[in-house]
């Protein structure tokens, strides 16, 4: 499909190349070069039969406000007729819920928006990457319904880590655990931790005996470190029953999730988190529900080694 440069409007980038005369969505960031939204947004509106458009464009911390500011005062803007809603990745997830009218109580106590939406000429603010979370475990079998009264372990302290608590304590975590690299209890899911009043562990890296037995005691780990930090963790062998997700899927295997093959517990490809929070983020767009299974083969072709 053809597209026009926002050239011929007011003010917008002119390499953000868009249809002429249909609905779009975009992802935003820095990077986006190699972000999976198109393709699951592609995939999902193709099955819903519509016409729409997803684009990609790069914007640098400090740059969403002016952006959105100038998307609000396009033609079609208020009618739904233009752009439809925006996913937001790092590192202007802090500035989305600051640019938001509307910001969902989620949103609110993690203290995370990767959504946006048009809502009666502004913008409403929405996180997913719960839904994705929850959605990830229960893929890989977990049922909340059944399980009762278990350890879930966190490892990272930043913004998806608090969405991560939220998730969590939504699958019925009855002890959540944050390890972090410092013993004070500093980061954004800290601080999410007491906006939604749940009591957290806090354990640090160094802490080799503490990390031990939390890990040996979990039902559910999630990762949240970005992959080039993987490395260097001082993860112990551990013996594990626990299910493990890890959000990093490129590069496939990660660090983590070599480790925890090797530790005995189950695996959740951080492609189920990305899947589960892009088709909610679709719901908001769209109105409409898509089923997750419709969207997987197409991302999966997208990842190297996803068949690992």
């Amino acid at each position: 499909m053809s597209g026009l440069g926002f050239g011929f409007m007011s003010g917008l980038p002119k390499n953000l190349a868009i249809p002429a005369a249909c609905p779009f969505a975009l992802v935003v960031g820095d990077p986006v070069e190699h972000s999976r939204s198109p393709v699951i947004h592609g995939t999902a509106y193709q099955e819903l039969g519509l016409k729409w458009d997803f684009v990609k464009h790069q914007l640098s911390a400090g740059q969403l406000g002016h952006f959105l500011d100038k998307l609000r005062t396009q033609p079609g803007f208020e009618d739904g007729t233009a752009c439809r809603g925006l996913a937001v990745t790092m590192p202007l997830k802090p500035e989305a819920l600051t640019a938001a009218t509307y910001v969902d109580g989620l949103a609110k106590v993690t203290g995370a928006v990767n959504t946006l939406v048009p809502a009666i000429g502004d913008w409403a603010g929405f996180n997913t990457d719960v839904a994705g979370i929850v959605g990830a475990f229960r893929h890989a079998g977990f049922d909340d319904a059944q399980t009762k009264s278990f350890t879930a372990v966190i490892l990272g302290s930043g913004a998806t880590a608090a969405s991560g608590l939220a998730a969590l304590r939504e699958l019925g975590a009855t002890r959540l655990v944050i390890v972090s690299r410092q013993p004070q209890a500093t980061g954004r899911a800290f601080a999410a931790a007491q906006r939604m009043r749940l009591p957290v562990t806090a354990v640090t890296w160094q802490d080799t005996a503490g990390l031990a037995s939390v890990l040996e005691q979990a039902t559910l780990i999630l990762s949240t470190v970005p992959a080039e930090a993987q490395e260097k963790l001082p993860l112990p062998q551990v013996a594990s029953r626990a299910i493990v997700l890890d959000a990093v899927y490129d590069p496939w295997p990660s660090p983590v999730v070599t480790w925890a093959r090797g530790c005995g517990a189950s695996i959740v490809p951080g492609w189920e988190m990305l899947i589960y929070q892009g088709v909610a983020q679709v719901k908001l767009f769209t109105g409409r529900e898509v089923n997750p299974a419709a969207i997987r083969p197409a991302l999966l072709d997208s990842i190297p080694n996803s068949g690992i």
